[in-house]
């Protein structure tokens, strides 16, 4: 199966932190041109997504740690080295596996489906 040729790291790291391969096109990006900060626009556009698309993206990997924010401006800037060598598995795995890469994305479920799944879930009365 095309999953197994996955690393670990890799699968743990898109389960839980890439949604979309708009998502990982975007943290590889601007991982690849780290030595410069990316508008909306100009992401979209090498992306080849709306702005509005670009902008939601950019937002979501900067809120889990993938990038960082000046005004309106983006860089990659990961929180922490252990997230930056994961994206570096990413990078590789993706350049020489991008079908099971993105069939494992694919297979996530929505963070719609998710979301309706938790409220179904039994808590602990405290």
């Amino acid at each position: 199966m095309l999953l197994e040729e996955i690393p670990e790291a890799v699968r743990r790291l898109v389960v839980e932190a890439i949604d979309s391969v708009p998502e990982l096109e975007a943290v590889l990006l601007l991982r690849s041109h780290a030595d410069r900060d990316w508008s909306v626009e100009e992401a979209g556009a090498r992306l080849y997504v709306s702005v509005t698309v670009a902008a939601h993206v950019l937002d979501v990997l900067t809120q889990r740690g993938f990038l960082t924010r000046t005004g309106e401006r983006y860089r990659y800037a990961p929180t922490t080295m252990e997230l930056d060598a994961a994206v570096a598995m990413l990078a590789a795995t993706y350049a020489t596996k991008l079908i099971a890469v993105t069939r494992l994305i694919h297979s996530k479920p929505s963070p719609s489906v998710l979301q309706f799944a938790d409220a179904f879930r039994l808590r602990k009365e405290t």
